[in-house]
């Protein structure tokens, strides 16, 4: 059984491979994962507000790494088992292997366009001084609190597969959650930290529980195209501050050394596969 830190490619269990049931460790595991990160939603705005880190180190340290685990283990993941997808589906078009590579870069292609038109229309009006409408900001907690479904909604199938690609799936995910509150507290101060937060948080435990109790009627084709738009919205969720959406939250160095560090550790990764 493989271990290491390949999410997407042990969560297509979830799409029907997985075992309706988990045992008791792992099951407790997911639990603790998702207190784990209901509990960065809750934490971050108070350790901001007591200024005891440099917040554009942190921010840039969170994107760096986030973003190579999203371009060197999410993505790739996704292909891994595109055979037996196109032998799941009876149309021609998606039975073409192209085609159906076509399909789910459309899907990151749509989550990375939603989430950034999202963020476009939020920060044209905070650079103003304006506070978005509300129109806008109901559509940005809904989109990360179906996001935050999706990510815990893969949990329990992965964790069936790999207890250790868990944890370091919910590392990363805890880090895209600390850039989220801070562009929402940034965009939505008033309105994001009286209920926002907690709806986002309520889609955690939702997806959670979907996942233990459903995972056997998820489809497996459905369950790619959802990480593959999960997988574009979180790309621009972890390079909006780098590409100066937020000006003076972040630090150049900072990102280059983080995202140099995560592509290190995954080259050491496939060395040490290919050895063994």
């Amino acid at each position: 059984m493989p271990d290491h830190p390949l999410p997407l490619e042990h969560s297509l269990a979830l799409a029907g491979m997985a075992h309706p049931y988990l045992d008791f460790l792992s099951l407790s595991l997911t639990a603790i994962c998702v207190v784990f990160l209901l509990a960065v939603h809750w934490a971050v705005p108070r350790l901001r507000k007591l200024n005891i880190f440099d917040e554009s180190i942190l921010n840039s340290i969170t994107g760096g790494i986030a973003l190579g685990y999203i371009l060197l283990h999410v993505l790739p993941s996704l292909m891994l088992n595109l055979d037996e997808l196109r032998e799941e589906t009876y149309s021609n078009f998606l039975g073409n292997e192209k085609n159906f590579t076509f399909l789910i870069f459309m899907f990151v292609l749509l989550g990375f366009l939603t989430l950034y038109i999202l963020e476009k229309l939020a920060h044209d009006k905070t650079k103003n001084g304006q506070e978005s409408s509300q129109i806008t900001y109901i559509a940005h907690v809904g989109t990360l609190t179906y996001l935050n479904l999706t990510i815990a909604l893969m949990m329990p199938a992965m964790a069936n597969e790999s207890l250790s690609a868990l944890m370091v799936f919910t590392f990363i995910m805890g880090l895209h959650f600390v850039l989220q509150d801070h562009s929402m507290s940034h965009h939505f101060p008033k309105l994001f930290d009286e209920l926002g937060r907690y709806i986002i948080m309520v889609g955690i435990v939702v997806g959670w529980l979907i996942g233990i109790f459903l995972l056997p009627h998820t489809h497996t084709i459905s369950a790619t195209l959802m990480y593959a738009f999960l997988a574009g919205a979180l790309i621009l969720g972890t390079v909006k501050i780098e590409f100066s959406l937020f000006e003076g939250h972040s630090h150049f160095p900072t990102f280059i050394a983080s995202l140099s560090a995560e592509a290190a550790i995954s080259f050491i990764i496939l060395l040490l596969e290919t050895i063994g």
